[in-house]
């Protein structure tokens, strides 16, 4: 079947004038006055989009907000014109190509119904029989033509003419003529149906939907512009009138039709005028201090709430970064962590990943705490993933190394002229399992290890990494081997676990070493969240009143049981 269809710019911002003399005491102003204390008298009133002296008056009288409002008009009204009528036309054009497609569905369906009323041996032979039919077609008001051909081509029957050349409004359905039982067709029946109503219906329903999009607009158009000027031009002529009186030293505020709303920006610059008339009316220069005041302390606030929002987002980030406190579980390790920065993000870093047959646990102290020191912690971070995985390390002491030089690179601390005095102390543990061995080394970082015996400190290099150096002075330190025995747990911290200030009696005494190692030796037999908490309480305890003066890391580990096979 075959069928043939038919732009704004930024305001300036002026600078508030000086004033030279106060309005109270200092006799009458005169025009020249006002202008000047206004800050008006170095403008040039032929610079483009000056206002003329004067203007105020032309303004209130409605000149200039006419202007305004066919101005919105002529910008809103073809914008709207255009998008009513692309949908007008879009949906004209949808309903027209549906009508088109069920003109086809029922030209296809009479031409089935046709050739299956006729198809019997002799109609080819006979076709006097069957003319009753196929003269059933010409009642669709549609009708224009129907043929039927047999098996060889020749023409059986004919009713009406077939329009000459290509039609643009015609229809054509065609189908084959079969006969029961057999699959060679024998003969064919088309039908040709006009499509004339169909275009006329359209068209006819495309001018309706015009004039409908027309009364449409007109009807939007006419409604916006009454509610601009109720809306929008009255409360600006209103403004305007009373500036002219304040021009001319009569000291009047904006009349408000209602409540002020604090959604509409018309009532919020009236209002903001009426408190400007009022100081300049009062005279009150304290007042308009203390409103400047408010303004600079609510853009403080707005400020800080910027910068904690900001930093809020930066904590996201740098706990982004942080491992799984759950990423050795697999490995033969229980581990708890504390994490606590001084503020909402700090310069202490850890790390924990299964490397292996090997597991490694890193704990960084970089200089400072807060915004700086989470800096540097992204260096650290970024560096012991390229020691880690890119040249694949396994020595503490070798790794405390080259994250040495890669941090002073990052840093340009090796005499690329840069003047940071930044750097971190570390730690970093490596245990295998396998062995039951445990290899550490440092750098301004100790290993605490708590046994039967009682709290062993296993002390690192003194310097840390990075910090400038005098030539080629480079960072070197060893590793430290333990067998661990079934119970052994270690601890790598921070000075901040270890730098709380307290007041106990009249002096204010610092906690130390010796005073958190007797706490986890108390604790020693405790699971190591447990003992995580009850360091937390202690800690806190200590300090009283007293705030944390550095941000606190502390990661503990020991052998699961299951690392050492099970007794006979």
């Amino acid at each position: 079947m075959t069928f043939d269809p038919a732009a704004e710019g930024a305001s300036p911002t002026v600078a508030s004038p000086t004033r030279k003399r106060s309005l109270r005491g200092g006799g009458p102003l005169r025009g020249d006055d006002f202008l000047e204390l206004a800050g008006f008298t170095d403008v040039s009133t032929s610079a483009p989009g000056t206002m003329r002296p004067g203007a105020l008056r032309g303004s209130a009288r409605g000149r200039d907000l006419d202007s305004l409002a066919h101005t919105l008009f002529l910008r809103i009204y073809p914008v709207i014109a255009i998008v009513v009528l692309t949908t007008q036309v879009g949906i004209a054009w949808v309903n027209y190509n549906d009508s088109l497609r069920l003109y086809t569905e029922r030209a296809n369906l009479l031409v089935a119904l046709t050739a299956q009323a006729i198809a019997r041996p002799d109609w080819s032979e006979r076709p006097d029989l069957y003319t009753t039919q196929v003269q059933a077609l010409t009642l669709d008001p549609a009708f224009r033509f129907v043929r039927a051909w047999n098996a060889e081509g020749g023409v059986v029957m004919s009713l009406g003419e077939i329009p000459g050349g290509r039609s643009i409004e015609l229809i054509r359905a065609s189908t084959a003529i079969t006969l029961a039982g057999q699959a060679k067709p024998v003969g064919s029946l088309t039908l040709g149906l006009s499509t004339e109503a169909l275009r006329a219906n359209a068209e006819k329903q495309a001018l309706l939907a015009v004039g409908a999009s027309l009364m449409l607009m007109l009807a939007f158009v006419l409604t916006l512009h009454a509610n601009v000027r109720k809306h929008v031009l009255a409360p600006l002529k209103r403004l305007l009138l009373a500036m002219r009186e304040v021009e001319h030293k009569r000291w009047s505020t904006v009349a408000f039709d209602g409540a002020i709303r604090a959604s509409n920006e018309i009532d919020v610059i009236s209002s903001a005028f009426n408190r400007m008339v009022e100081g300049l009316r009062a005279g009150d220069e304290a007042k308009q201090l203390l409103a400047e005041l408010e303004l600079a302390h609510a853009k403080l606030a707005d400020a800080n709430h910027q910068v904690m929002e900001s930093i809020g987002y930066a904590r996201r980030i740098q706990t982004s970064v942080l491992p799984d406190r759950m990423a050795l579980a697999g490995a033969g390790l229980d581990v708890a962590v504390l994490w606590e920065p001084l503020h909402q993000v700090g310069g202490d870093y850890f790390w924990l990943e299964r490397l292996g047959d090997v597991s490694i646990i890193v704990v960084a102290d970089c200089t400072g705490h807060g915004v700086p020191g989470a800096f540097i912690t992204l260096i650290v971070a970024t560096a012991l993933d390229r020691v880690l995985h890119e040249r694949g390390l396994r020595s503490p002491a070798e790794i405390l190394t080259v994250l040495d030089e890669m941090v002073r690179a990052q840093l340009r601390q090796d005499g690329r002229g840069s003047d940071s005095d930044d750097g971190l102390d570390c730690g970093i543990c490596i245990w295998d399992p396998e062995a039951r061995r445990l290899t550490f080394a440092g750098a301004g970082l100790s290993l605490t290890t708590v046994t039967d015996t009682g709290v062993t400190r296993i002390r690192g290099a003194k310097r840390g990494l990075g910090y400038p150096r005098q030539g080629s002075e480079r960072f070197s330190t060893g590793n430290v081997t333990l067998d661990v025995a079934p119970g052994d747990t270690f601890y790598l911290m921070t000075d901040g676990i270890t730098d709380q200030m307290g007041i106990h009696g009249t002096q204010r005494r610092l906690l130390g070493y010796r005073g958190v190692a007797d706490i986890l030796l108390r604790t020693r037999g405790e699971e190591l969240g447990r003992q995580i908490e009850t360091l937390e309480t202690d800690l806190a305890a200590y300090r009283g009143s007293e705030t944390p003066r550095d941000d606190m890391t502390l990661v503990a580990f020991r052998p699961t049981r299951q690392t050492w096979p099970a007794a006979p």
